[in-house]
């Protein structure tokens, strides 16, 4: 175990350089970009997301499932890259054809350069995603921490430049976005070429790959709306600004979404691994749900703890974004977590249940945002996203044990996500701040008793030579 521990470390480096470069550039952006244009840059983001789905068609996650099964590992990758790449510039194409309609539907008026802004934004994306596959799935932490914080480095310089140097819209995060990932390609390219030798392609492969991969696209557009219901719900009763409170307050959670995204991106290759070599893995993965259960509450309740010091660092006008915060926490902690139970579908073939699972979690989110968004604005949308990923994460763990039975330690997790849920009503709708630190306080000593063994473990491990 505990060479699986430095090795998450070594994923993870990156990941807390991430956070550190986050923690100083989001509040001097805050100074420079107004929350209104935040809000149209997170609007940016969602359909941005969604044609990155549709270019990937699952073949993202069959690169990550037959690696290991395939012995020409460059085959594998462009069989899975050309075909994404293909169908991203078919995209591209109707964004740069249908720029005006996309934008008045977005912005509610036409933005010059939008249409082209979206295609280079796609493509730079779908190459950076199987730049970033290649080298996790053959588990080269370091480099893959280096290309983290390249990325994080061109992004933030990129933002900064194109405010001082042109202007303060929500063009300046979006060529950000862009620098970064042209940073990491470039890097990336040069320090992995053996794994990317150009191969032919094969249309027996590409069947198999599709055949395992697009059912993931179904899943992942249910997930995309899932997780995109309440700025779509913002955007229907509220304003930009109001959206970009919500934005801002998501970063309030980024270490948390940086915790989750070394995880998942370290745990993904290992757990097949894990499985394909090994016939009694059980423990293993038991084990490993106890150990990061434990890190993501108590860390969790750790920065909702500090979360009103952390935006007064932020400009005046995103401050009130410190009560939109609180429930977003679930969101990484659940999903997280549910990466370690939901291994049964994946071990088994059974990717239709990503569909149903996430069908359902996103119908409870859209009712909790026609509920609560319309009388609690984003802090409505927050409790309701929440809650959500409680619900994401029973369904994955039930529905996956069925298919693979692991012993998961359930009852602790419900306890501190129990705690979770108080801490962040607090945060969310009491404003005395000496109850709400001391509540902080007792919630963090409860989660270090109900998994003492688990801490002290990872002490140990860490200890050893």
């Amino acid at each position: 175990m505990k060479q699986y521990l430095r090795g998450f470390l070594s994923f993870s480096l990156g990941t807390w350089f991430r956070a550190i470069i986050g923690f100083i550039s989001t509040p001097v952006i805050s100074y420079l970009i107004v929350p209104e244009e935040f809000g149209r840059a997170s609007m940016f983001t969602l359909v941005y997301n969604v044609a990155l789905l549709f270019s990937l068609l699952g073949l993202d996650q069959s690169f990550v499932r037959y690696y290991y099964e395939q012995k020409d590992k460059s085959e594998t990758f462009w069989n899975c890259l050309i075909p994404s790449v293909v169908l991203g510039i078919g995209i591209s194409a109707i964004f740069i054809l249908f720029e005006r309609p996309l934008s008045v539907l977005l912005y509610g008026k036409h933005y010059r350069w939008i249409g082209l802004l979206f295609a280079l934004s796609l493509l730079t994306g779908i190459l950076q995603r199987y730049n970033q596959l290649s080298i996790r799935i053959q588990k080269k932490g370091i480099l893959f921490s280096t290309l983290d914080i390249i990325s994080s480095l061109g992004n933030f310089g990129g933002t900064v430049l194109f405010v001082l140097a042109v202007s303060g819209s929500f063009y300046a995060i979006i060529l950000g976005q862009m620098i970064g990932n042209i940073s990491a390609l470039i890097v990336g390219f040069l320090t992995d070429k053996s794994s990317r030798k150009l191969a032919k392609l094969s249309s027996n492969l590409l069947r198999i790959f599709l055949k395992y991969g697009f059912p993931f696209v179904p899943s992942s557009l249910l997930y995309w709306l899932f997780s995109s219901i309440d700025r779509i719900f913002l955007r229907q009763y509220s304003t930009f600004t109001e959206i970009g409170l919500y934005s801002a307050a998501l970063k309030i959670v980024s270490v948390m979404h940086l915790l989750q995204s070394g995880f998942t991106t370290f745990w993904i290759p290992v757990a097949y691994e894990k499985y394909e070599l090994s016939n009694d893995s059980k423990e293993f993965f038991k084990k490993a749900n106890t150990m990061i259960s434990a890190v993501l509450f108590l860390a969790g309740i750790f920065i909702l703890g500090f979360k009103d010091l952390i935006f007064l660092l932020f400009a005046k006008s995103y401050r009130e974004a410190s009560y939109i915060s609180p429930f977003l926490i679930l969101y990484p902690i659940m999903y997280t977590i549910s990466e370690t139970t939901v291994l049964g579908i994946n071990f088994s073939k059974k990717t239709y249940w990503h569909i149903v699972i996430t069908g359902l979690s996103a119908i409870a989110n859209f009712l909790g945002n026609t509920l609560l968004v319309p009388i609690l604005g984003a802090r409505g949308a927050a409790v309701s996203t929440g809650l959500s990923y409680i619900l994401f994460f029973t369904l994955r763990t039930v529905i996956a044990k069925k298919y693979y039975p692991v012993d998961f330690d359930l009852g602790r997790i419900y306890l501190c996500t129990l705690l979770t849920i108080t801490v962040a009503a607090a945060g969310t709708f009491v404003k005395n701040y000496a109850f709400y630190g001391i509540l902080c306080v007792l919630v963090m000593l409860a989660i270090l008793l109900i998994y003492k063994d688990a801490f002290s473990y990872i002490k140990n491990q860490l200890r050893k030579k």
